[in-house]
């Protein structure tokens, strides 16, 4: 059996297609709580979750898509085998989150407060969307010496680059990165009283953390946008840079608008 299928009797599942149903379903569940916390209303709430998720996923595949033309221009139908991986995710980010703050407005919800809803959920989202990439062998680390690499099957993405050379577990490392976001957002999420903060803490945080943690990973050499040193500098990793401060001027623009509102 393909290390990316699960089988139930005769039922093969995607196992990265059963990760993102765990994580739409989980962080559905998490924001409806923290929505009836906020006092949104929880049916047009899940209409908002319904219109990021589409978003997010059109987005995350799309960029994906425009970053790797040459594979699909002779195929182009399997543009649309989301089951099979290939997503870029902060095309997702970008797209979910224009989605979503558009969709709060046409629902006549605060968007600030959907987006902090929504904070729990993103980030152990990431977790279990991880767990996805690691069942199905992509996103996969550079090779390694440390005691905790490992060889992934001789059908996979990385034994057809690396061979048997253990390399890191990167998808692992944005797994805990994930988990553990999601722990201090939840604890701190009544702390943060200014609407969006926590929402754009996040989006710091997490892009913050990609950056050390993608020098563990494989990427293509198109993917390779200059060098420091030896260390290649990826366009994950400037795209990262870019949101940390993006990130950071919303933080300091809602807090200080805060007053005007209250």
């Amino acid at each position: 059996m393909h290390p990316e299928l699960l089988q139930f009797g005769p039922l093969h599942l995607r196992s990265f297609g059963v990760m993102m149903a765990v994580a739409f379903l989980v962080g559905t569940w998490l924001g409806l709580r923290e929505a009836k916390r906020l006092g949104l209303d929880e049916d047009r709430f899940v209409n908002v979750i319904l219109v990021t998720l589409v978003a997010a996923v059109v987005g995350a595949r799309g960029l994906y898509v425009m970053e790797h033309l040459a594979e699909f221009r002779s195929q182009w139908g399997s543009i649309f085998a989301l089951w099979e991986g290939g997503l870029t995710l902060y095309g997702g980010v970008a797209a979910g989150t224009f989605g979503g703050l558009v969709a709060a407005k046409r629902f006549r919800l605060p968007h600030w407060l959907v987006a902090d809803a929504l904070t729990p959920s993103l980030a152990l989202g990431t977790m279990f969307g991880r767990i996805g990439c690691w069942l199905n062998g992509c996103c996969y680390g550079h090779p390694t010496t440390l005691p905790w690499g490992v060889k992934f099957p001789h059908d996979s993405f990385a034994y057809l680059e690396f061979g048997d050379t253990p390399v890191h577990p990167s998808q692992l490392y944005n797994a805990a990165a994930g988990l553990i976001m999601f722990a201090v957002f939840w604890a701190v999420r009544k702390r943060l009283k200014v609407p969006g903060v926590l929402f754009w803490w996040f989006i710091l945080v997490f892009s913050l953390v990609r950056i050390p943690i993608d020098m563990t990973r494989a990427y293509e050499a198109d993917a390779v946008l200059l060098h420091v040193g030896a260390t290649p500098i990826t366009e994950s990793q400037l795209t990262s840079v870019a949101l940390v401060l993006f990130a950071l001027l919303m933080i300091v623009r809602l807090t200080r608008e805060a007053p005007a509102h209250a």
